[in-house]
């Protein structure tokens, strides 16, 4: 922990990221907010589609379809007061929310890295003009106070993949509508192509939909080198 790290734990007073009453302790959630908190529950292992029952292997899509993603985990559904947290984070530019997150994200992060062996940590990045309009990338954030957290070694590169086409916003798309409209939107540029190639890369979102972005991106990786891609978001939307 740095000199930084113990300054910011003396003189911060955590709050509630979704409704920012104070909270004891590393509580990301107040107790109301917390209640409305839902495990994922049984899911595809290959892309983390919620499921009825556990899979013996994977769901009908990643079974036949080349899903790029070894794996893919997201501890918590979309919805209730973690959506309008990470809504929060997001929409109204509030990056600090990422913190109060970091206890819900840490433990879960932390066993992907090492249970798949990731030897670097790559967030989805955002296209130059929505980044420079929002000021921050949420999964960069995100990530960065999990890994934090859980003083995980991981390395992040944040620069190694780059969003290379601006895409219209995915809500109210449909999956074959996400898919196309991510279509060549990630690449790696040669010249940092060397940092992915032969390396187990742990691919990190905030919000998982239908993994679109996820699959757009993890192909670039694959294209660049890397040994395989493992998937990573804090929740999952589904029905």
């Amino acid at each position: 922990m740095t000199m930084l790290d113990r300054v910011l734990e003396t003189i911060y007073v955590p709050h509630c990221a979704a409704c920012d009453v104070r909270v004891p302790g590393d509580q990301p959630l107040c107790a109301p907010c917390a209640s409305s908190l839902v495990e994922l529950g049984p899911a595809c292992p290959r892309c983390a589609e919620p499921l009825a029952a556990l899979p013996a292997v994977e769901c009908a899509r990643c079974a036949s379809t080349a899903w790029p993603l070894e794996a893919t985990v997201a501890p918590w559904r979309y919805g209730g007061e973690l959506a309008r947290a990470l809504r929060r984070m997001k929409f109204a530019r509030r990056p600090h929310l990422a913190r109060e997150l970091a206890p819900l994200v840490a433990p879960f992060l932390a066993a992907v890295a090492h249970a798949g062996a990731a030897d670097v940590i790559v967030p989805i990045p955002l296209h130059w003009r929505r980044l420079a309009a929002r000021g921050f990338n949420p999964a960069h954030a995100v990530v960065a106070a999990a890994r934090r957290a859980a003083r995980l070694e991981t390395p992040i590169d944040a620069v190694v993949l780059r969003r290379i086409r601006a895409t219209v916003a995915q809500t109210g798309l449909t999956a074959t509508e996400r898919a196309a409209n991510l279509r060549g939107a990630f690449a790696v540029p040669p010249r940092r192509a060397h940092r992915v190639a032969g390396r187990r890369v742990l691919l990190v979102d905030d919000v998982i939909t239908t993994g679109a972005t996820l699959a757009a991106a993890a192909r670039a990786l694959l294209d660049a080198g890397a040994a395989a891609v493992l998937g990573f978001a804090v929740a999952r939307a589904g029905d």
